[in-house]
């Protein structure tokens, strides 16, 4: 294939809180919980709800009307029993059973050692059965995947390449991808620390269990402790979002709870004894954080630029037959 536009690559970004998705200007984005289906009142279901066959609610729909919930911590990806069940939901949302080239990404900790596990996840879902999913009311889609190519990129370098890359796949930052620059990419579970001198991939880069699940348990424990009860982990984002929980303020509770973490992360990120020229904060929780480091050159990137940055890559990749130097 000599040349590729972006309505052929489909990205997916499979966090362990949040699943991203993008095709083209078609986005999936939901929580990484599946649930059992049950009987539910068509006036409930909201438009954004994903369901999979007729025995799976996925995302949103399972956290709001499933009695049983699947979430997992699993460290292996491509073993964890929801990541299959997801994975078929949003891509086949976003590309129904049109060809397409697929961007991926794995932690940096797991880049190495699970890239075949994660190899083998993605030519099973291309040789899968056809399945059915469906969106809001709408009827049921039988859908068959259809990926030709595929790509596995470390966490956090999407965020480096949308700052970096033009929409063509090409630098559009000269000066900037010449530097040396720390993306500290926030995960649910995971922190990447991914350092990129002169476009290079940096061999310090890691990633640490210091994501946003440490401030949730410091968060819970401090529910607790001011009502009495607190919510599942997997539930914790939207009382951070609103500020609020059993008619509580938590502003204070959710900035301490993310000062501890920043903290930790300020450490981290001094203990590489290398001076960067740029650091790039970025994550969906990310902003909970950034204030707390004391970095200079910082800038703040949001939860989808990652998958926007990797879009760039497929096209950098696929679009003129260049090669990743990752």
């Amino acid at each position: 294939m000599s040349s590729i536009l972006t309505e052929d690559i489909s990205v997916f970004d499979l966090g362990f809180s949040w699943a991203k998705g993008k095709k083209n200007k078609k986005l999936f984005v939901q929580p990484s919980i599946a649930g059992e289906a049950q009987p539910m009142f068509d006036t409930n279901i909201k438009p954004n709800d994903f369901f999979y066959e007729d025995t799976m609610f996925v995302g949103d729909l399972a956290l709001r009307q499933s009695e049983i919930k699947y979430f997992t911590l699993n460290k292996q990806k491509s073993e964890a029993m929801t990541s299959e069940i997801i994975l078929k939901t949003g891509l086949g949302y976003l590309n129904g059973s049109k060809k397409f080239n697929l961007i991926t990404g794995l932690p940096i900790l797991f880049y190495f050692n699970q890239m075949s596990e994660m190899e083998e996840m993605i030519v099973r879902l291309a040789d899968s059965n056809p399945f059915e999913i469906k969106k809001g009311r709408s009827s049921f889609n039988k859908v068959k995947l259809n990926i030709d190519k595929y790509k596995i990129v470390p966490q956090g370098y999407g965020i480096a390449m949308n700052h970096l890359l033009n929409e063509s796949g090409k630098i559009q930052n000269k000066g900037d991808a010449k530097k040396k620059i720390l993306v500290v990419d926030l995960g649910f579970y995971t922190l990447n620390l991914l350092g990129l001198d002169g476009l290079e991939i940096m061999k310090e880069s890691t990633s640490l269990f210091l994501g946003v699940e440490k401030a949730y348990k410091l968060l819970r424990k401090y529910l607790q402790e001011l009502v009495g009860t607190a919510p599942a982990i997997y539930e914790l984002d939207k009382y951070v979002i609103s500020g609020t929980y059993e008619g509580k303020d938590i502003r204070h509770l959710v900035a301490k709870a993310f000062k501890a973490l920043a903290i930790q992360i300020q450490n981290e990120i001094e203990g590489l004894n290398i001076n960067f020229d740029m650091y790039m904060i970025g994550g969906g929780a990310a902003r909970y954080i950034y204030e707390y480091l004391k970095l200079e050159e910082k800038s703040l990137y949001g939860q989808l630029d990652q998958v926007n940055g990797n879009e760039k890559v497929g096209v950098r990749l696929w679009g003129s037959n260049m090669l990743l130097r990752a």
